[in-house]
């Protein structure tokens, strides 16, 4: 392939050898061919394989979403002689890096870092990458393909909150609290006098029998209510980027309140994605789930009635939506508080917090509730 340069050369070339031929001045025929020689020389030399071989490594094969990917090349020269200059050029979903080689003496490795920007999540590959030559004169271009291929695995963003706050403040009180219950099967706690009013299935008779008054059993309820995030996937409350803000929100969300002691589950109105009604106990099964969705078809898209055809029961519901969502809704919300991320996302009748990303949501968290 030429280069501006190259391609002026030909030009200048084919100018040269016509009015040589035309006039007949034998003097600028040869320097036409000249010229030309140069150029296949040139061609020769940049076409010819880089003296070492480029492998590549990923440096982490999980990535935050925004964070750029860290990509190591090593460069091995087992020749006798020092390689050339060269530049690798590597691809990941549209995105595009080069990455300078400089010239590697014999029998030595040599490494050089790279990296590439990630913008939406997902499992992409990295790669083939080309392997690229410039001759000398700066005429042509040579590239190598190397088919190698790598995979990497792009999470949502998980952001740092400071304390609970909000939804997340009032779960996590009640889940500490110890309520005085009649259940049976509720932890024990001790022994004291029967007082009237009292559940009789409660009362301790080998106690009662060893002491002469009676006795009964006190039990706490020790079931934590749940705390749950909701992601809604429906494409006509935000755009794809204002979505993946949105995913970056539940994701913090989700994972702060597993840090700070919740039962966490998290759901989306995606049928293929939806969830399961069960808590998530680490960081990595909270991003396992988010990382795959994406803003669901009018087919795959759930109520988010559907999510709880039981009832609210104990838990607390964060519904996480766009900027002019919610696309779906409760005939009740006294335990539901809805977000809005994206572009122009504004608070309104039952919005507890509007912000435009992902960021701004963090800078707010301090104040909502």
């Amino acid at each position: 392939m030429l280069t501006k340069s190259g391609l002026g050369a030909v030009l200048t070339a084919v100018v040269l050898a016509v009015f040589g031929w035309w006039w007949n001045y034998e003097e600028v025929v040869i320097a036409a061919v000249g010229i030309g020689a140069l150029l296949l020389m040139a061609m020769w030399v940049s076409q010819r394989p880089l003296r070492a071989t480029v492998t590549r490594r990923l440096v982490a094969v999980r990535v935050p979403r925004g964070d750029p990917i860290v990509l190591n090349y090593r460069i091995r020269n087992a020749t006798r002689f020092r390689s050339g200059r060269a530049t690798i050029i590597d691809r990941c979903d549209d995105a595009e890096t080069r990455v300078a080689v400089p010239p590697v003496v014999p029998n030595t490795d040599q490494d050089v870092i790279g990296s590439l920007a990630t913008r939406r999540r997902g499992v992409f590959d990295v790669g083939p990458f080309e392997v690229e030559r410039i001759d000398p004169f700066w005429l042509t271009v040579g590239r190598r393909r190397d088919s190698s291929v790598s995979s990497v695995i792009v999470h949502p963003k998980v952001y740092d909150l400071v304390g609970p706050q909000g939804a997340v403040r009032v779960v996590e009180n009640e889940s500490v609290l110890r309520r005085a219950t009649a259940d049976p099967m509720s932890g024990f706690v001790s022994m004291r006098e029967y007082v009237p009013g009292d559940d009789p299935r409660m009362i301790h008779w080998p106690t009662t029998a060893r002491t002469g008054t009676l006795m009964v059993r006190e039990h706490v309820e020790v079931r934590r209510p749940e705390f749950t995030v909701v992601l809604d996937t429906s494409p006509t409350v935000g755009t794809p980027d204002d979505f993946e803000e949105a995913v970056d929100v539940a994701a913090t969300l989700a994972i702060h309140a597993i840090r700070s002691g919740l039962d966490v589950v998290v759901r989306t109105t995606d049928r293929q994605h939806a969830g399961r009604p069960n808590p998530l106990v680490t960081d990595a099964a909270v991003l396992d789930l988010l990382t795959p969705v994406q803003q669901s078809d009018d087919e795959s898209l759930l109520p988010i009635s559907a999510l709880f055809a039981g009832g609210f029961d104990q838990t607390s519901v964060v519904f996480i939506t766009g900027p002019t969502g919610p696309s779906s809704s409760f005939a009740t919300s006294e335990r539901t508080s809805v977000v809005r991320i994206g572009e122009a996302a504004t608070s309104g009748v039952g919005i507890v917090l509007a912000a435009t990303d992902a960021r701004e949501f963090v800078r707010r968290w301090r104040t909502w509730g």
